[in-house]
């Protein structure tokens, strides 16, 4: 039998005993004595004197009990069983104990976890730790199973008593992907072990070390998981390892990344080219030379391959390709490195699903029509984005007099562009607000007709409203066609004005501008170009879903010769797609969002085929809508690329993207201090070594030990009532009482 205390320094309360004992001492010193004549008769006889003295006697060592055992108590003294010692030092801990337990094994997985590392990844040797320790385990004892991703997934649970169905879970387990989230996999492992019943409660995390999915920083989640666990009626025990090899990672080949992908518009029609972009990223821990390619609906696109590096350790390089699709549709684009011996393969691609639209609904509404040809407002703009006798035209689009706007022709358009108008009325104002705020987009072009205050007064608000900028005084004389101004390419910003801005001498920069206003931006505004005056150009703003974007000058010929620009086709392209875009997330939906695909027209079949980004096929019902459908999933616990089947004719596929967590591709391990602050304060051990972990976890056994503070109390109060006891018969016992 082996005893111990769990609050060591409590056991210098014990000093406190010696108080009742000076105190008594002190009490006994000789005090000169003076007879007087009555003193006689009180005085006690020799026999009430020696029980006064036993009284005292008693009272003081009732006194120095209550000190001690209060003391002992807040020591929290406790004994073990010799079965329990003896597992301490490596037996078997199932020999001899018939303590039960219920055990939560946490599994990180997050791509990193897959790296190879000592001939091996850090999550095959936490699965085979995790199988060797459940066969350690006893009949009677529990284990739940956990993946922790971006949303935490149950590989067991409830707790099974079943070990052999733990192990072929484990076997069994999806590949690593995504992010890991640790914090919330504990709080999943705290609502496990609220409902189990075994007396001793253990949660095992198994990670590769990495500081990323622990996420310290986040400290008030960590706070309140010490609180979920202080108010658990059984609150477990937390263990903690790494299983990075010992070597750390192989230093055969470098590490190889893809990073997010970027297009030169968000909106795309067939046969207008866009430019993708990806940076090249390199870990280490040498410098990297690979081929890159562009991959298009899973198929290579000829003559993309090109050679990227050398890129040295810790460094990245941009990439682009430009692609064009021949028909509308859902597609992927990836951008992927060429197979090699990069010891974590899983980030060596990144994809992105597009739409291509037939073509774009715009409504031009032209505030002063010609009546010769390309002599109105939106002359120059309706052939620059359709071109009479254009079969195939990427832009659908529609002109309609300021004077006959109404409010329904919004309806079914992406973006509406307002071309020198002279003013907006309250419904169209309003009408156009729904819009935007909606996900549409809206283009202003002020010119001379324009009322400045009018619109200022009820589409800005002094910054309130949803006019990116205050449109100030004319400068420059439309009449006197001289240039006044020029758009400086050196501003250009974003991607719809940047690759424009490219080069020695960019078209745009040698438009001349006979006339513009002055725009004050609003706050939250951006300017994506400026004059070489120094003033804004273009000015956007978000408002809702949408965007809106507000030009400083006309788009017709009156206004300048931006319209026979040579770069004014490709500018009014860019800029319409641009606005369309709106605000979506071209990352996709976060982990656990419901995905929805629209199916217009609705195909004859009850059900459709959905393959996951680790390659699971699931059917899903087809529900119809009308004309049409949609297939709707919440399995969407897995960051990547979904892929819907479609039946034939006409075949292919819709795609879309759950986003993961940009952060997964930190390597920086979990630091010391770092680690030290997330065990403070509860019982949460990190282990260095994973080999001795199963020992130590299964010989240090709380519900084994049996505490003893309970009866210390109860001995406390036993003496507390003794010591009022005495008390209260000395004070009977005094002379004259």
């Amino acid at each position: 039998m082996g005893w111990g205390v769990l609050n060591a320094a409590m056991l210098l309360g014990l000093a406190g005993v010696a108080i009742p004992l000076v105190i008594h001492l002190l009490n006994r010193r000789n005090d000169p004595v003076v007879d007087w004549a009555a003193m006689q008769f009180l005085e006690f006889s020799p026999r009430e004197q020696r029980r006064l003295n036993l009284a005292e006697i008693l009272l003081m060592l009732s006194r120095m009990a209550l000190l001690a055992l209060v003391a002992l108590a807040l020591a929290r003294p406790f004994w073990t069983p010799r079965a329990a010692s003896a597992s301490s030092s490596g037996a078997n801990p199932s020999e001899g104990s018939a303590t039960r337990r219920d055990v939560v094994l946490i599994l990180d997985e997050s791509d990193a976890m897959a790296r190879q590392s000592g001939g091996s990844t850090p999550r095959a040797r936490a699965i085979a730790w995790s199988r060797a320790f459940v066969k350690r385990l006893r009949a009677g004892d529990s284990v739940a199973v956990l993946a922790a991703r971006d949303r935490v997934q149950p590989l067991v649970d409830p707790p099974s008593f079943d070990l052999e169905l733990a192990d072929q879970a484990l076997a069994n387990a999806p590949p690593a992907r995504g992010s890991g989230d640790l914090a919330s996999a504990l709080g999943e492992a705290f609502r496990i072990l609220e409902r189990t019943g075994n007396p001793a409660r253990d949660v095992v995390i198994l990670s590769d070390g990495r500081r990323t999915p622990w996420k310290p920083g986040e400290r008030a989640r960590w706070s309140l998981l010490r609180d979920l666990r202080a108010r658990m009626p059984v609150p477990p025990r937390i263990w903690a390892a790494s299983f990075e090899g010992p070597g750390g990672p192989d230093e055969s080949a470098p590490d190889g990344s893809v990073g997010p992908l970027e297009l030169s518009r968000s909106v795309l029609t067939p046969g207008l080219p866009v430019e993708v972009t990806a940076a090249i990223a390199n870990a280490g821990p040498g410098p990297m030379t690979r081929p890159v390619e562009l991959v298009i609906d899973g198929k290579v696109v000829p003559g993309s391959s090109r050679v990227v590096g050398p890129i040295p350790a810790g460094s990245k390089t941009p990439v682009s390709f430009r692609a064009e699709f021949d028909r509308a549709g859902s597609h992927l684009i990836a951008v992927r490195l060429a197979p090699d011996s990069d010891p974590l393969t899983v980030d060596d691609e990144a994809a992105r699903p597009v739409t291509v639209a037939s073509a774009l609904p715009v409504l031009l509404v032209d505030g002063e029509p010609g009546l010769e040809p390309l002599s109105g407002e939106a002359d120059f703009l309706r052939a620059a984005l359709a071109p009479t006798g254009d079969p195939s035209p990427l832009v659908l689009a529609s002109t309609v007099e300021a004077r006959d706007l109404q409010p329904q022709m919004f309806q079914a358009r992406r973006v509406v562009v307002l071309a020198n108008p002279d003013r907006i009325g309250p419904e169209q104002a309003a009408a156009l607000g729904a819009f935007v705020e909606s996900g549409g987009g809206l283009l202003i072009a002020p010119g001379d007709r324009i009322d400045a205050d009018a619109f200022n007064e009820r589409l800005a608000r002094d910054g309130k409203g949803w006019l990116p900028a205050r449109i100030g005084p004319l400068r420059g004389n439309f009449e006197a066609r001289s240039a006044v101004a020029h758009p400086d390419p050196r501003t250009f910003d974003g991607p719809t004005l940047g690759p424009l801005g490219r080069g020695d001498a960019p078209a745009l920069g040698e438009a001349d501008l006979f006339a513009y206003r002055v725009l004050e931006p609003a706050p939250g505004a951006i300017v994506s170009a400026r004059l070489d005056t120094g003033d804004p150009w273009l000015v956007e703003r978000p408002f809702g879903k949408g965007r809106v974007a507000l030009l400083a000058g006309p788009i017709d010929a009156e206004g300048g010769t931006l319209p026979v620009s040579p770069d004014f086709v490709p500018w009014a392209h860019e800029l319409i797609a641009h606005l369309a875009a709106g605000l979506e997330n071209p990352n996709g939906i976060r982990p656990g969002e419901p995905l929805t695909f629209e199916l217009d027209p609705a195909p004859n079949v009850e059900t459709l085929t959905l393959t996951t980004p680790s390659g699971n096929q699931v059917r899903l019902p087809v529900k119809p809508s009308g004309n049409s459908a949609r297939v709707r999933t919440t399995e969407t616990g897995e960051p990547g690329i979904y892929r819907l089947d479609l039946p034939e004719p006409p075949g292919g596929s819709l795609y879309a993207a759950v986003a993961g967590d940009d952060r997964n591709n930190d390597p920086s391990p979990l630091e010391p201090p770092e680690a030290e602050a997330l065990a403070r304060g509860w019982p949460l051990s990190f282990e260095t070594d994973p080999a001795r972990m199963a020992d130590r976890l299964l010989a240090v056994d709380r519900a084994r030990r049996s505490e003893v503070w309970h009866a210390l109390i109860l001995g406390a109060l036993a003496a507390l009532c003794v010591e009022v006891w005495l008390t209260r018969q000395m004070a009977r016992r005094q002379p004259g009482s």
